[in-house]
């Protein structure tokens, strides 16, 4: 133990999601490829506003170069150039449409004063084109957002996957905003990829403390009152604590880190791991209160009780074990995890447990609200067959009502922390937000290569093809092949603005115009570009030339990522394009594919070790039948309070298959073991008993609404409404099911001419 608290206390935590995914899955492969041959292709956006425009200018070059002096930042970037950026707008125009606006401008000036009604109706018709000239020689930087905002673009030397990197980075820009804080100036937004990174690596240690802390004091709580006895907290708790140290030294071990998904395993494992020590204990109390000697009563429970808690516990493992079949290893590290962990905690309430008891459990009370044998019940059970009727036909009702009400949130915001929900966001964070999307890039190895995928790209913009991209970027668009045919129809353009006659035009037409007079248009190279936009571009030495693909949509929502990545793979192929939210899409895809697979997979296990263990087709069909109505009941109990699947909480499909069926196979045995008449003496001594450690595992699952990361939380309410329902199902239908079977056989007590009180019967 002592070994284990060294290799695994304090846990590590890593909250890369791409480390998660599949190592061939295309869009990972594009954006390793990308990491090792450029350096990764995350960035910072850092945006302010101001009412007072000089100061926030200052302010931002004042900020901007700190920035860009930090040691773990390669550059910072603020302003381009203003006449730089003109020209480079400009150069964006079509020489032909140019052209086509200067031969209809030559025809209005020649006409003078006389010009007449139909060639201003014809100059006119160039309206759209003229607003677009306004525009991009009015343009003052491209990285400005409107009057009063501001943007700064930086750039760390190392990718947003150095979980460590992207923290101390952080810290760095953190202290640079502090120290250059100016009253009058606000920052806006603070987004890209680092800022995640760190945010979900606080949050996941965050989540691990409170989580464990209250998982752990919920369970106290429910064992103090169930046990009767401050002695007996720490027979079971030992144990426990023991078990789940081990469990984070093999975490240290093996996995290296915690992440997102297996960071609250720690808080599960404190509920499913003292389950055990409740049927052991509970039993074993059972026994003593009939005055059996203290190590014989040991024995018989822990030869009745130890079966279907090993029982119980592989069942568990079995649904566990079946993430591990995920492709996704946020879920099949969470499965091993939980399962190793369970074996580690059943072990080590096996063989602690006897030790202790002599000492701290020696003449303690039966459980609270168990009974002792009692006398055996002398019902018919006349209506039994009734009520099992009454309780399928109402399971078959709920599941046609709660099937359409199960839904997804598709909004991977609504699952980050308070506050960060897109719904939470006002309008002008929302446009913040989409204006700070990271780029998506197309690697090339030749600029022959680049004019072909523009053609592509461009066709299938046009024909729809490409929805999700809102425009795509390259050297080849920033300075044209064909610049020196623009650079030729933009000069005419300028000097035919600079003739006299242009009064006599209409004015909105001189207007839009005005902007150009005296503008200086000429050749422009790769030389005269800044070097985070050559670096960007990929057209420095060493890299091959590549395209940037903008986003449009909400990149927050799944179903737009998706589209996303199934748009651009069809138009280019897959793994051509590299970026997070191509990734993210992939992550949506193979999520879904995997929990069907998963969760049949979980259902196979476990019904497979329940006919090892149950060796009967009639019990294994009843224990399976109840799961299942309990697993109806949780999915109607979840959507009538509003739980939504999500890509966090899916998760908890199979986990309840493999919890749930505990109950079952706890009642199940002691049914068996009593016999016609001990429904009663089942429910009031395994029954209190399941329904303690029923109540520490949704204490633990509970614990999960502690953490910050609503995902986390929508699966602790998950397991927890999930758990009760197939609790409260098996509770009623499987004694039903018992009942109603020893009714239809002629083999209810009642029914029996010569009954032995408090005798046992087998089925």
């Amino acid at each position: 133990m002592l070994l284990s608290a060294v290799l695994g206390l304090p846990p590590d935590v890593d909250p890369d999601v791409l480390s998660l995914l599949p190592g061939d899955e295309p869009a990972v492969k594009a954006v390793r490829e990308l990491q090792d041959s450029e350096g990764g292709i995350s960035l910072v956006t850092l945006s302010f506003t101001s009412d007072d425009p000089d100061l926030l200018d200052a302010t931002m070059r004042r900020m901007a170069t700190k920035l860009g002096d930090l040691e773990r930042v390669e550059y910072a970037l603020y302003q381009v150039d203003p006449e730089l950026t003109k020209q480079l707008g400009l150069l964006q125009l079509e020489a032909s449409e140019v052209d086509t606006l200067n031969t209809r401008l030559r025809a209005a000036l020649s006409l003078g004063s006389a010009l007449n009604p139909i060639v201003t109706q014809r100059l006119m018709a160039m309206g759209p084109l003229t607003e677009r000239i306004q525009k991009l020689s009015e343009a003052p930087d491209l990285l400005q957002g409107g009057a009063g905002r501001g943007r700064i673009l930086v750039r760390p030397t190392v990718s947003s996957h150095d979980q460590k990197f992207a923290a101390l980075v952080m810290a760095d820009i953190e202290r640079v905003l502090a120290a250059e804080e100016t009253p009058g100036v606000r920052t806006a937004w603070v987004g890209g990829a680092y800022r995640h990174v760190v945010e979900d690596s606080r949050g996941i240690k965050s989540d691990l403390f409170w989580t464990t802390f209250v998982s752990l004091g919920l369970v106290l709580l429910v064992t103090i009152v169930a046990f009767r006895s401050w002695r007996s907290t720490l027979l079971v708790f030992g144990p426990l604590i023991a078990a789940n140290v081990v469990v984070l030294g093999l975490v240290g071990v093996f996995l290296g880190s915690l992440n997102t998904y297996t960071s609250f395993g720690t808080a599960i494992l404190i509920g499913l791991g003292i389950d055990f020590a409740v049927h052991l204990v509970g039993r074993y109390r059972e026994y003593r209160a009939q005055d059996v000697p203290l190590e014989e009563a040991i024995e018989r429970a822990w030869d009745r009780t130890g079966p279907p808690c090993m029982t119980a516990a592989l069942t568990s493992m079995a649904g566990f074990l079946a993430l591990a079949a995920a492709d996704f290893q946020g879920f099949a590290q969470l499965g091993v995890l939980l399962a190793v962990g369970l074996l580690v905690c059943l072990v080590a309430m096996l063989v602690l447990l006897p030790v202790l008891i002599p000492s701290l459990d020696r003449d303690a009370p039966p459980l609270l609200g168990t009974v002792g044998e009692g006398e055996a019940s002398r019902s018919t059970y006349r209506l039994a067959p009734l009520g099992l009727g009454v309780a399928l036909a109402s399971t078959v009702v709920v599941g046609f009502l709660a099937a359409p009400n199960l839904r997804w949130e598709y909004d991977i915001s609504e699952l980050r922390r308070e506050g960060m929900a897109w719904s939470e966001l006002s309008e002008e964070q929302r446009k913040l937000v989409k204006e700070s999307y990271s780029p998506m890039f197309v690697a090339t190895t030749s600029p022959a290569e680049l004019t072909r995928l523009h053609t592509t790209v461009a066709e299938a913009l046009e024909a729809g093809r490409l929805p999700h991209i809102a425009r795509a970027v390259s050297v080849q668009t920033v300075l044209p092949p064909d610049q020196e045919e623009r650079v030729r129809a933009l000069q005419e353009l300028v000097r035919l603005v600079g003739d006299d006659d242009l009064k006599y035009l209409p004015p909105p037409l001189v207007k839009r115009l005005m902007p150009l007079r005296g503008q200086a248009i000429g050749m422009k190279t790769v030389a005269d570009l800044p070097r985070p936009v050559v670096e960007l571009l990929g057209v420095k030495e060493g890299m091959g030339p590549r395209m940037l693909l903008f986003a449009q949509g909400n990149m927050w929502d799944l179903r737009e990522t998706a589209a996303l990545e199934e748009e651009t793979n069809a138009v280019l192929g897959e793994g051509a394009v590299a970026g997070d939210y191509v990734t993210l899409g992939a992550l949506y895809r193979i999520i879904r594919r995997d929990m069907p697979v998963v969760a049949a997979l979980a259902f196979l296990m476990v019904l497979v070790l329940t006919e090892i263990d149950l060796r009967r087709q009639a019990w294994v069909a009843a224990a399976m039948a109840t799961l299942l109505a309990g697993l109806v009941w949780a999915a109607f109990l979840t959507s009538l309070v509003g739980v939504e699947l999500s890509i966090m909480n899916v998760v908890g499909v199979p986990i309840l298959v493999g919890i749930g069926v505990d109950v079952v196979i706890h009642l199940l045995h002691r049914l068996r073991d009593e016999g016609p008449g001990g429904v009663r003496r089942a429910l009031r001594t395994t029954g209190v008993a399941a329904s303690i450690s029923t109540l520490t595992t949704i204490a633990s699952f509970a614990s999960l609404v502690a953490a910050g990361n609503r995902g986390v939380q929508s699966l602790g309410l998950l397991v927890v409404f999930g758990l009760a329902a197939v609790f409260g199902a098996t509770c009623v239908i499987l004694p039903l099911m018992w009942a109603a079977g020893w009714r239809v056989t002629g083999r209810a007590p009642g029914l029996d001419a010569t009954p032995t009180p408090g005798a046992p019967r087998r089925t």
